[in-house]
């Protein structure tokens, strides 16, 4: 990937003084806005597992680009999550690399780690001239030639929906819809503390353009299938508390999904009701992968920072949304994870 020159070796960083984050904002998407004028061709990758905002920032971007006049593709290596295929351009989403077709620059979203795009796209997108990460979780190793990363924004959407308007993006329902899903899951339906009046405000316009909230919002929330239900069940029946019941653990293993003829996708958002029992200040969700691994998803709520606890074992994410990998069995990992969350509850909370 080749450095640029000018404006486009900027480099977004959130400042103490509003000042200077307002004259840093407007230089990289000035920045962004000359790859874009550069290009004919461009490549738009999100994360494995995609959530929402994974799904509507690929999209989102990919048809801004295309509004544009430009050719545009969107990647990524995993199936969107359950309730999203209402999105326009779904079926679109490529998930491998070919390497037939050549383009200009490459845009990652929501995309913490350059690793996060997967085995399958990484080597590909590694071989793109220019490289645009745009993403708002604390990034400790950058990447690419270009790079926005905002911590204090909601979302990936809520950083688009303003490239959206410094590029003067003719507006569409599918877009709206694309940004308005991003936005909405990543704060927890307008309940997480990311919900800022500055989130409520760019929804309000989104609705304006054609998102339909309630129509979203049955979408995504109320489509689920018997067998998530069922699995969710199993779950449930794992739930523990802790220290004094401001942490709750639950698991999922491999054979809850054979089980119940459930997949990966159907156990979506369940760590979201172990963060919903009001004593609890930080939740954790074990899940037994088939490669060996543990996924541990990570849940809390404020003062408790979960994508520092997660950075202890190579994860990462945002404050209250966290997650990371590690090796062992399901019940030695969640025996040993468990107690360092107490402690780390008892050392923030």
């Amino acid at each position: 990937m080749k450095n640029l020159e000018g404006p486009c070796a900027v480099s977004c960083a959130v400042s103490d003084s509003q000042s200077q984050e307002a004259a840093e904002r407007t230089r990289v998407l000035a920045a962004i806005k000359q790859v874009i004028a550069s290009g004919r061709r461009f490549a738009v990758a999100t994360h494995v597992r995609p959530d929402g905002d994974a799904v509507g920032s690929v999209l989102a971007l990919t048809t801004m680009l295309r509004l544009l006049g430009k050719n545009a593709d969107a990647f990524c290596e995993d199936p969107p999550p359950p309730g999203h295929d209402f999105l326009a351009g779904i079926d679109e989403i490529r998930r491998t690399w070919d390497d037939s077709v050549s383009y200009d620059a490459a845009v990652l979203v929501d995309c913490g780690e350059f690793n996060r795009v997967g085995s399958v796209l990484a080597d590909g997108l590694a071989r793109v001239p220019v490289l645009v990460n745009i993403d708002h979780h604390v990034n400790l190793n950058p990447f690419g030639t270009l790079s926005w990363v905002d911590p204090t924004a909601s979302s990936t959407c809520e950083l688009l929906y303003d490239l959206a308007v410094f590029l003067e993006v003719p507006w569409t329902a599918d877009l709206a819809a694309q940004l308005y899903t991003g936005i909405l899951t990543d704060t927890g339906s307008f309940r997480f503390s990311n919900t800022t009046r500055k989130v409520l405000a760019i929804a309000t316009d989104l609705v304006g353009h054609g998102a339909q909230p309630a129509f979203i919002a049955a979408q995504i929330y109320d489509s689920g299938s018997p067998q998530r239900l069922r699995l969710l069940a199993r779950v449930l029946a794992t739930v523990a508390f802790e220290a004094d019941d401001r942490l709750a653990t639950a698991e999922l293993t491999q054979a809850m999904f054979q089980e119940t003829g459930s997949s990966r996708s159907d156990a979506e958002s369940f760590i979201n009701h172990l963060r919903s029992i009001r004593t609890v200040l930080m939740a954790a969700l074990f899940r037994e992968e088939e490669d060996g691994t543990v996924h541990v998803s990570l849940r809390s709520k404020d003062p408790v920072d979960v994508a520092a606890f997660a950075r202890r074992y190579g994860g990462g994410g945002h404050r209250q949304a966290a997650a990371f990998r590690t090796r062992g069995s399901l019940s030695e990992v969640r025996a040993r994870i468990t107690r360092a969350a107490r402690l780390y509850i008892d050392g923030h909370a």
